[in-house]
């Protein structure tokens, strides 16, 4: 079987349905989503070092990480995602067969930001947003705006992670090493309880609090 062949029929079985999201202009934050959804299993989480079905077919996917791709138009590179002026031996399923034209915006605008160190796009903040009810949300509230409840109980204020005027005053990396080794009396350190990429997770929903 064509590894093309098997790809589609491998998708067509673990595609997942995606919302259509009201917006202006592509979403890099929801194309993060999709991508790690329909893209990485092929180009790798960084988009350079080939993903599991790649590597198993031993097929070459674009390298996505790369000037070419970095610099490509948006609107060009959804056009390319979708399966329109590709070359058919590329092997890579058209998108537009299951995607939106919004996801597949939202997937290259989110192509042409990866390589940056932007938090927002290191860690999964889905994921993120789990870990913070989970474990954050007693003490920051359920939105993150300082009010909850063991916060209250103590009689400590938190930080009001939703005002855009307090979340400039701290760096990607303050976030993360507030989150991994602690602050003060009241805020733990969370290393050896969450692994690095949960702390980057966590992290990166914190960073996209503030309104």
């Amino acid at each position: 079987m064509k590894p093309s062949l098997w790809l589609a029929l491998l998708f067509s079985a673990i595609l997942v349905t995606t919302g259509t999201y009201a917006q202006d202009e592509p979403n890099p934050l929801i194309g993060s989503h999709l991508y790690r959804s329909y893209c990485f299993v092929c180009h790798g989480v960084d988009g350079g070092s080939g993903g599991p079905i790649a590597r198993n077919l031993n097929l070459e996917p674009a390298d996505l990480s790369s000037e070419r791709y970095q610099k490509t138009k948006v609107e060009n590179l959804a056009t390319l995602i979708g399966g329109y002026r590709r070359r058919e031996e590329s092997g890579m399923p058209n998108w537009s067969m299951v995607l939106t034209r919004a996801d597949l915006l939202d997937i290259a605008a989110y192509i042409t930001v990866m390589t940056q160190k932007d938090l927002r796009f290191r860690g999964d903040t889905r994921r993120g947003r789990a870990i913070f009810k989970r474990a954050c949300a007693a003490c920051h509230g359920t939105i993150g705006e300082g009010k909850g409840l063991l916060a209250h109980q103590i009689g400590v204020s938190m930080m009001d992670f939703t005002k855009s005027e307090n979340m400039k005053k701290l760096s990607d990396e303050d976030l993360i090493v507030f989150v991994r080794d602690g602050s003060g009396d009241y805020m733990p350190s969370w290393k050896g309880i969450l692994s690095d990429s949960e702390i980057a997770d966590v992290a990166s929903y914190v960073r996209m609090l503030a309104r």
